[in-house]
């Protein structure tokens, strides 16, 4: 079960902060006025020239740098630090945080989980040290010296709490400098999906007819969208359906998908999306697929990456150069590195530099050159599709399955090495069978990329198409250039499932455009094109396009020459946009029929409650066109209000107001919801019950510039907060705050870490009966202060320590301690102490939020004796 973060957590880690790093503070104190000074004999304290006495506000301690922290605890408060308790420490392994871990800092000079050698020391270790920490690992616990006599460093910290681990260079393997990712994505403990989900969405949308030359006045043109879905254990149903006056109900796709996450692969049974390669057409297909979908791991790098190994002899700064381009600097110790995930610029010839500069003033000069393009697959990986099944057609709301022919189609794509991907393509059916092959190859002058293909029942030129592609990048970000062309060569009787019959008017087609920036707000363009079109003839083009960063908005001008069958002759363009507000207002003209356009856009904010606006006319020698649009989020709902008016010289004339509303109906885990209409997964946020009966908020956003902040959802009368917008297999945090309910509770901060599946829906639950906080003072048997100590507090009828907590006194013995529930007795233990021995802590029956405890709480300790060990 995943646990949702508590920021009253942070409270006792601020305490602890408090308690070893300014012993003077302030902020426990049973007294608020009065500083507490520290223990010390007169003689260590420092004679003071009266007229140079300042107050003790402005006295700053002095401290010799040979003490170290023990020797300083003591000499401030005459008695030795009190000795770390055992429990869930953080752990830095050649200072990179590993994780969480148990450890006993003082059982025997200090033992780990073995957990933590499997975790983080086993896969980076190599030769003999992975053999003896693997034996080690066969432990109940590992000692800090077993780790030592293995060369590692280890040292907690008892300062910053914290277990840190060095390991030798030549007992590891090289450490990867990643130059960027596409998100840091920590080992978070992400909330379980809800085995069983569903919801039921719907669109509609009506017409209020004021005015119209074709159609009779008042309400009209009602249509719906309706999407509804099931998923149990990771298996999605999906199925679509419309609604209007003409056709009355319709059916849509309807389609069952399963992801399989490990190996990054859709299944699909129905009718399908269709996995294809971009110069492959979607044919409409019902059946059976499979298909490579990178996008279940959003975050995997699947180009080619390029790396540059080095090793260190001594600590040195690394310089990071780019196309003579600063990208990071790393402050880095003996070792062996690899640097990875260089941002570069494709279809370019990248030049990569290393600037090594060791401490001793040695430098070191690493250079070497690499290519990449967007097309490419890192060597060895393979990216493939095929798709089985018949061919269909909608006819009068109706979904004909032409089941007398089959249709196929799939490709499969190889990454070679890091500048060569290559592959073949197939689609087919009774009639033909058209398979091509095709390749991408990233050059030091450009990128290529080739495709040919044929029916190979009958080949041949006329039943063949030719295309290559060729782009180029400047290195230069300044100047930016680019360069992009194609050419594509069809036959006449080329083939492809999305055609009903062969013949291709196209026969010729290439375009080619160049562009670079001029100054730092200019960038101009060029382009031009050619197509030969079977029996309408040939048509060519070419332009010049500018657009110039004004300080207040960008203005874009174009000129543009078409010759050839109908065309246009001279064309000039002119458009310009501006931000206006919290908004855009944009304006563009164009020769072309005469035609003048002004609009403005204010996008709806992200949260409930939340307006966006728009606004335009259009008007050309024939036709005009106004509207104006409104645009509403609400908790449970989304609407849009629009006005439009349309007027042409053939007499049309219409004047209408079309009104959209959308909700949906979800559940998850037997947890049922209504919200605004979904976009793949979604979440339901209900409060437990014991925790109270308040209001939540989920996911608080504040938009660019602005103080108001607005959530994506809240839980009312109707149920559960429901969060429609999850696009699946991206980490989603979800903070969930109670504005109404009083602080200490168990309400309030919570964040669930999310990676939801496709088309998948979470059931979370916040709160809990711990709804109590205490504030108090602990002290000794004799009534004195309980000064910088750390204890375990548990409930009084359970002995189990993972459900232990800790906790902490200040220099004044207060404590605080969150997660209680209202009538139970905890047991709070110090090192030392068995549970018969500990200290009972009453929580009262009416205790809500925060509590502060008047009278102080003895414990049986005894103050510690000066020369005696604790």
């Amino acid at each position: 079960m995943a646990y949702p973060f508590r920021p009253a957590s942070f409270v006792r880690a601020a305490v602890m902060l408090l308690l070893t790093c300014t012993p003077l503070a302030r902020a426990f104190s049973q007294e608020p006025g009065r500083s507490i000074e520290p223990v010390a004999d007169q003689q260590d304290r420092p004679t003071t020239n009266p007229e140079q006495e300042s107050t003790t506000a402005d006295r700053q301690p002095v401290v010799a740098e040979s003490v170290d922290a023990d020797a300083l605890f003591r000499q401030i408060f005459g008695t030795d630090r009190p000795v770390t308790a055992a429990g869930i420490y953080a752990v830095q392994v050649d200072q990179i945080y590993v994780g969480d871990f148990a450890i006993d800092p003082g059982n025997g000079g200090g033992t780990i989980d073995p957990q933590l050698l499997r975790t983080a020391l086993i896969p980076v270790a190599v030769g003999d040290t992975k053999v003896a920490l693997e034996q080690l690992a066969t432990q109940d616990s590992v000692g800090f010296d077993d780790l030592r006599a293995l060369d590692f460093e280890v040292v907690f910290d008892p300062g910053r709490l914290a277990l840190q681990i060095a390991i030798p260079p030549e007992r590891r393997n090289a450490r990867d400098l990643a130059l960027r990712t596409a998100r840091s994505r920590a080992e978070l403990d992400y909330v379980d999906q809800a085995d069983i989900s569903a919801y039921l969405s719907a669109r509609a949308g009506i017409d209020v007819i004021e005015q119209s030359s074709f159609a009779d006045t008042g309400l009209g043109g009602l249509a719906a969208d309706i999407d509804a879905g099931f998923n149990i254990g990771g298996v999605a149903l999906q199925a679509r359906f419309r609604y209007d006056e003409r056709r009355n109900f319709s059916r849509q796709d309807v389609r069952l998908t399963y992801d399989d996450t490990e190996n990054l692969i859709r299944y699909e049974l129905g009718d399908l999306s269709v996995g294809r390669r971009p110069f492959q057409l979607a044919p409409r297909i019902a059946g059976i697929a499979a298909f490579r979908e990178f996008p279940i791991d959003p975050y995997r790098n699947i180009r080619p990456t390029p790396e540059q190994g080095f090793q260190l002899d001594e600590p040195a700064r690394v310089e990071v150069i780019l196309n003579g381009a600063p990208v990071r600097t790393y402050d880095l110790n003996s070792g062996r590195y690899n640097l990875r995930d260089f941002p570069l610029i494709p279809s370019a010839a990248n030049d990569i530099e290393l600037r090594i500069t060791y401490a001793s003033g040695r430098t070191e000069v690493l250079v070497y050159p690499a290519f990449f393009d967007i097309e490419l697959l890192d060597p060895g990986l393979v990216d493939f599709a095929l798709n089985a099944g018949v061919s269909y057609r909608d006819d009068g709301g109706r979904r004909i399955y032409d089941t007398g022919d089959y249709n196929v189609i799939g490709y499969v794509r190889r990454g070679f090495t890091d500048t060569l991907t290559a592959g073949l393509s197939w689609e087919g059916n009774r009639h033909f069978d058209t398979v091509g092959a095709e390749a991408v190859w990233a050059s030091s002058f450009g990128s290529f990329a080739f495709n040919a293909s044929t029916n190979i029942r009958d080949p041949g030129f006329d039943t063949s198409r030719f295309a290559v592609q060729y782009a180029w990048r400047d290195t230069d970000s300044v100047r930016g250039r680019a360069i992009d062309a194609q050419a594509i060569l069809t036959g006449s009787r080329y083939r492809t499932l999305n055609q009903l019959f062969g013949g291709n008017v196209i026969s010729v087609s290439a375009q080619a455009r160049a562009g670079q920036m001029i100054g730092q707000r200019l960038r101009a363009t060029i382009y031009g094109g050619y197509e030969d079109a079977r029996e309408f003839g040939e048509r060519y083009y070419g332009g010049l396009s500018a657009s110039y960063q004004l300080p207040f908005g960008a203005l874009s001008l174009g000129a543009e020459y078409q010759g050839g069958t109908n065309a246009d002759g001279a064309i000039f363009r002119l458009a310009y946009s501006m931000p206006l507000g919290p908004g855009t207002a944009t304006a563009s003209y164009t020769t072309q029929d005469n035609a003048f356009r002004a609009d403005y856009t204010r996008l709806t904010a992200l949260g409930v409650g939340s307006v966006g606006l728009s606004g335009g006319i259009e008007r050309r020698d024939d036709f005009d066109r106004q509207f104006i649009r409104a645009n509403y989020i609400g908790n449970r709902f989304e609407g849009t209000l629009e006005q439009v008016r349309v007027h042409g010289s053939n007499g049309l004339d219409d004047i209408r107001t079309v009104v959209n509303f959308g909700t949906a109906l979800y559940m998850a885990d037997g947890m049922f919801g209504i919200g605004r209409p979904i976009s793949n997964s979604f979440a339901l946020v209900d409060i437990d019950e014991r925790a109270g009966d308040y209001q939540i908020a989920v996911e608080p956003r504040r938009g660019f510039g602005s103080t108001e902040t607005y959530y994506t959802a809240y839980s009312g009368a109707l149920g559960p907060a429901v969060v429609p917008t999850l696009p699946p297999y991206f980490d989603r945090s979800l903070q969930v705050d109670a504005p109404d309910a009083p602080a200490g509770t168990s309400l309030g901060g919570q964040v669930f870490a999310l990676r939801p599946g496709y088309r998948s829906g979470y059931a979370l639950k916040v709160g809990s009966a711990a709804n109590v906080s205490l504030v108090g003072t602990l002290t000794f048997a004799d009534g004195s202060p309980l000064a910088f100590f750390t204890g375990s507090v548990r409930s009084s009828d359970g002995n189990d320590d993972n459900d232990a907590a800790q906790v902490f006194t200040n220099a004044a013995g207060r404590f605080f301690l969150d997660g209680l529930v209202a009538g139970e007795s905890y047991v709070l233990t110090f090192p030392g102490q068995s549970i018969s021995e500990g200290t009972i802590l009453a929580v009262p029956e009416d205790a809500l939020g925060i509590v502060r405890l008047d009278d102080p709480v003895a414990t049986r300790l005894m103050p510690h004796e000066e020369g005696e060990e604790r």
